[in-house]
């Protein structure tokens, strides 16, 4: 037997309804103009990381498991030599960082790059759960040679990837 009253479509339930899904819209709202906001701000990290000096020694090992770990998790939006332009860089509300830009990286400690990669922002991740302290440390150095790489490319000198 078929209930008198069909609940689904009662004032109060379609009233419930609508008052939710407004809730959860206003919800994302909110925290999509965060997140929008923050990434038109400044990244900057705190003087306390600024001033932390890289433990990681520069070495070809090292270097090479970096790159390993730059391919796997980072040429996607930074692009495989670090000139913001991987495949998803585009699509992101801001450009990546551009390891390329000489004077930016002049600019950027060891310590600022290894906390923004510890940190993250909104679009980026933070990397503090996902790579050990010491990876995050060797990418740093990895960041650098990229620097490095580009301007030789920029002066014509072909070297391709340096040692050590």
């Amino acid at each position: 037997m078929a209930p008198l009253i069909d609940d689904r479509y009662s004032p109060w339930t379609t009233c419930a309804t609508r008052t939710f899904a407004a809730k959860v819209l206003m919800i994302m709202l909110v925290t999509n103009i965060a997140s929008a906001q923050q990434v038109k701000q400044p990244w900057q990290a705190p003087a306390s990381a600024i001033n932390i000096k890289n433990p990681a020694k520069r070495t070809p090992e090292g270097l090479k498991a970096a790159e390993e770990l730059f391919q796997q998790n980072c040429v996607i939006c930074h692009g495989k030599t670090g000139a913001s332009n991987g495949p998803a860089a585009e699509s992101l509300p801001q450009k990546p960082a551009n390891f390329t830009d000489a004077q930016m990286m002049k600019a950027a400690t060891d310590g600022e790059l290894f906390w923004k990669m510890t940190t993250g922002r909104a679009p980026m991740p933070s990397w503090q759960d996902r790579l050990s302290e010491t990876q995050r440390w060797m990418l740093v150095n990895y960041l650098r040679e990229l620097t490095k790489r580009s301007q030789y490319k920029y002066l014509g000198i072909g070297i391709g990837k340096r040692k050590g």
